[in-house]
């Protein structure tokens, strides 16, 4: 999970309910998990393209200055949607905050071990080598299941905390491989820096796989409010469909994302199109599959993660998704 930054734009205090702005569109917010990047670019095309207007929707894109109170800012009506974290819509829901997913935007995990010492290839070659962590808990369990389905235990490596200074604490050996970092962040700068990382992506490493990020609205107004519910099947599809031609028009995503972010271009360049290879999973874009949340809902239970097991049903709905995400 993304570290918080105090330098992030800050969103409204107090974000109105959406209403019928003068083009005749109705007016809603989509709070990120952090700042702009490759991650977001379906959500960045629709907007740019005009296909979240052609469905009637004026989505204003926001940067969180505290992504821990995004989900909290959602059930409450601040804002509309946010983007989250599987893991952060179980916590969620541990803690009786009402909100559920609504479609995955990376429907993989980016999460991995990372290591540019040659002789690191598999999980195994940890063995008496030192391993950075951020000290986030999931992040500690997730390091225990690496371990275990590779024949090893903590007693066999050494784990320090780094907090999110991963890279840096790679780069100066301090850690001989870290866990915390993304396939298409880190593992594109490293590559950049003229390494040849070894990247093992958690759901390869014995952890269940995951939706790393997806979209989160608030359960109580879907229940509750037909026109919440009408903007979030508005706002879903046109999420998908920004999402699935910027698979297919890499020029326009990069286009897009030089406008939205504050990244290099030979960044972009690099990480634009390696992300855009992990934006679909089983059933196309935006698809999220019940069984596989719970899955992963059970391992955070098993690692104690949760207290108590989270039905996926608490967590993530289909309903918004189109006929071919539940097939």
């Amino acid at each position: 999970m993304r570290k918080p930054l105090l330098a992030l734009a800050a969103v409204a205090a107090a974000c109105a309910i959406p209403s019928a702005s003068a083009a005749g569109l109705t007016k809603v917010t989509l709070l990120l998990d952090w700042t702009p990047n490759p991650d977001h670019v379906g959500f960045f095309y629709a907007q740019d393209e005009g296909l979240f207007a052609k469905r009637g929707l004026d989505v204003s894109i926001q940067t969180p200055s505290d992504p821990t109170t995004a989900l909290k800012l959602v059930a409450a009506g601040k804002v509309e949607f946010a983007v989250t974290y599987e893991q952060e819509l179980y916590f969620a829901a541990a803690n009786k905050l009402p909100v559920v997913a609504v479609a995955a935007v990376v429907p993989r995990p980016l999460n991995s071990i990372m290591a540019i010492d040659s002789s690191i290839k598999t999980v195994r070659d940890l063995k008496g080598k030192t391993i950075g962590v951020t000290g986030v808990p999931s992040d500690d369990a997730s390091l225990d299941t690496a371990l275990a389905r590779a024949g090893l235990t903590r007693a066999d490596v050494k784990v320090v905390h780094v907090g999110y200074n991963l890279l840096p604490a790679l780069l100066s050996h301090r850690a001989d491989a870290v866990l915390g970092v993304y396939r298409n962040v880190e593992g594109i700068e490293l590559e950049q820096r003229g390494f040849t990382p070894t990247v093992i992506p958690l759901d390869k490493a014995g952890v269940p796989t995951y939706d790393e990020l997806v979209v989160a609205a608030s359960a109580d107004r879907l229940r509750s409010d037909p026109a919440y519910a009408s903007e979030t099947r508005r706002f879903v599809a046109g999420f998908l469909a920004g999402t699935a031609a910027a698979r297919t028009h890499l020029k326009t995503s990069l286009a897009v994302l030089r406008k939205a972010t504050a990244s290099s271009e030979k960044f972009l360049a690099a990480a634009t199109p390696a992300t855009l290879s992990l934006l679909s999973g089983p059933g196309g874009v935006g698809c999220m599959k019940a069984g596989t949340w719970a899955k992963f809902g059970a391992w955070m239970h098993t690692r104690s993660l949760l207290k108590t097991a989270v039905p996926a049903k608490d967590v993530m709905t289909t309903e918004f998704l189109p006929a071919r995400c539940r097939r």
